[in-house]
């Protein structure tokens, strides 16, 4: 999923983040929905006859900053408000760009779309807790859960339940739900070991005698 496959690029570059590099790891984030936008504002629908790329994009499509392409995409939105590709676009450009409020008008665009599907509904998710500073909501929080109502298997979903339930104060039930995200995946992946750390925290004390 688009999502999870941004949120798992987001920890990958986190060494890369911690050393300052920020612009580095911003571009990297930014460029697979920033490709996904391009070739869609270039090929268009299939029902749609063809136009020049010059006269969809108004310029080399490597000359144009993030800003100009969620400009152009949010104008092709504006002609037809009913295309769920377009939205699904938008709110993972939105997302990326740290645009959460808008990144939320998107999702919830799509789910009204009949798009509910785990994405759509983890992305709003995401996109409300970001704007509280990364604090799970109750309404962020039931919309987890239909998110993994949709797809059990979303990690995204699950990485952002796990950290509610700590937030409420939930630890046992928090650290069996790490425990679950952490299995199977690659010792080498820095998601693994930001798991690790959450499980570790979590475990529980035992009383000096």
């Amino acid at each position: 999923m688009a999502v999870l496959a941004v949120g798992t690029i987001w920890y990958l570059v986190g060494p890369v983040r911690a050393t300052g590099r920020r612009r580095f790891a911003t571009a990297m984030l930014m460029g697979f929905p920033l490709l996904a936008i391009v070739i869609y504002l270039v090929m268009g629908r299939a029902d749609m006859p063809d136009q020049p790329l010059q006269a969809r994009l108004a310029g080399p499509v490597e000359s144009l900053p993030p800003a100009a392409v969620k400009a152009r995409l949010e104008a092709e939105l504006r002609q037809r408000p009913d295309d769920p590709r377009g939205w699904r676009l938008l709110a993972r450009l939105r997302g990326s760009v740290g645009d959460h409020a808008k990144a939320a008008d998107a999702w919830q665009r799509l789910i009204a779309l009949g798009e509910n599907d785990a994405e759509a509904y983890t992305g709003l998710a995401v996109a409300l807790i970001e704007q509280d500073g990364g604090v799970v909501s109750a309404a962020a929080f039931d919309i987890l859960k239909m998110a993994r109502d949709a797809d059990a298997t979303n990690m995204q979903a699950g990485f952002w339940t796990a950290i509610a339930l700590r937030q409420q104060g939930a630890d046992d039930e928090a650290r069996a739900a790490f425990i679950a995200l952490r299995k199977n995946l690659p010792d080498a992946l820095p998601l693994a070991a930001m798991l690790d750390r959450e499980i570790e925290a979590l475990a529980p004390t035992t009383a000096p005698r």
